[in-house]
């Protein structure tokens, strides 16, 4: 099975990140939240901005500007965390907006160019209304950053 068949006809969360477009697949995402209360949590990983509960769940929240060594921006209104299942917890990503929900066809999907880019972090790009689009790979973006552990 190809990267893009993997990707066409699947809907996916598109969110911003330093106002760049990227997306993970709705099976995924458990909920979008807006910025709940966090707590910081002194000697943690950087990009773990500190943890939120969650009826009752202590979640651990990336910044993802912070994970993809981005410039940090103000906040706002419209900043999201967006809770995934990690693989045997749920964990938040801080994120500027999220944008949509949308599906992909498969032929605007184009697998990862052969650039630096950290290995394996994008399953591939889709072209979307003009918009390039990055889809996440979930699994590389929480578990494959030497900061995270």
């Amino acid at each position: 099975m190809t990267v893009t068949s993997q990707i066409g006809g699947v809907q996916f969360v598109v969110f911003s990140i330093n106002s760049q477009l990227y997306s993970l697949s709705i099976e995924e995402v458990v909920e979008i939240l807006r910025v709940p209360s966090i707590t910081s949590v002194p000697g943690i990983s950087e990009v773990i901005e500190g943890v939120i509960n969650l009826r009752g769940s202590i979640i651990p929240v990336v910044n993802m500007h912070k994970r993809f060594n981005l410039p940090l921006p103000t906040k706002h209104k419209k900043n999201r965390v967006v809770i995934v299942q990690g693989d045997n917890e749920n964990i938040g990503l801080m994120v500027e907006e999220v944008s949509m929900v949308t599906k992909f066809d498969e032929d605007d999907v184009e697998p990862m160019p052969g650039q630096a880019l950290e290995e394996d972090m994008f399953l591939g790009f889709a072209k979307n209304e003009g918009q390039v689009i990055g889809v996440l790979n979930l699994n590389k973006v929480l578990y494959d950053h030497h900061d995270l552990s």
